[in-house]
């Protein structure tokens, strides 16, 4: 009785399954896995040096900010109109 249980298993998995699906569905799966971290890491990758290029723009907007107040600061100061001059001495 032990000796029909493997081989009705065996039927089981070939007349529902055949072993080709079972095969071919495996090693689809096990290269979907490995394609989808191949492309995890080259998604790091770039991300990190996305962030460095953000990192770069932000400091060179930073500064570019730092010299616009400047330059308003002096444009207004230019601009201010002076105040009449008194003559005290007549």
């Amino acid at each position: 009785m032990t000796d029909q249980q493997p081989e009705r298993a065996q039927k089981i998995i070939d007349a529902k399954l055949p072993l080709s699906w079972l095969i071919g569905t495996t090693c689809s799966i096990i290269l979907a896995f490995g394609l989808l971290y191949g492309n995890v890491d080259r998604l790091v990758r770039d991300v990190g040096e996305l962030q460095v290029t953000v990192k770069t723009g932000n400091a060179q907007t930073a500064a570019l900010q730092g010299t616009i107040a400047i330059l308003q600061y002096r444009v207004e100061i230019l601009e201010k109109p002076k105040p009449p001059e008194t003559r005290s001495g007549k």
